[in-house]
């Protein structure tokens, strides 16, 4: 089968997945605030999702109300949790 479209490598996002996840196991460990540590997490969780929607889902090229969709179920998400732990 041959494409038109070149699909970018899939590495740099794992490997910025990766230090992500590591940064927030570190900041797990750290003993501050539970509002801001929840939100940094959740923030967190966020933006790892929307890398993988983006980048490994491929939703880039999918239509405009998926996209929305999609990513308005992400914000629920995060936005539910985070009032849950303020």
């Amino acid at each position: 089968m041959n494409s038109s479209r070149i699909s970018p490598p899939v590495w740099p996002v794992w490997l910025w997945l990766s230090s992500l996840t590591l940064l927030l196991a570190l900041l797990s460990e750290w003993h501050g605030s539970g509002a801001l540590l929840a939100t940094l997490a959740l923030g967190g969780a966020w933006l790892k999702g929307v890398a993988i929607v983006e980048s490994l889902m491929v939703l880039r090229h999918a239509p405009l109300w998926l996209r929305g969709i999609v990513h308005g179920w992400l914000l629920l998400v995060c936005g539910g949790l985070l009032i849950s732990f303020v």
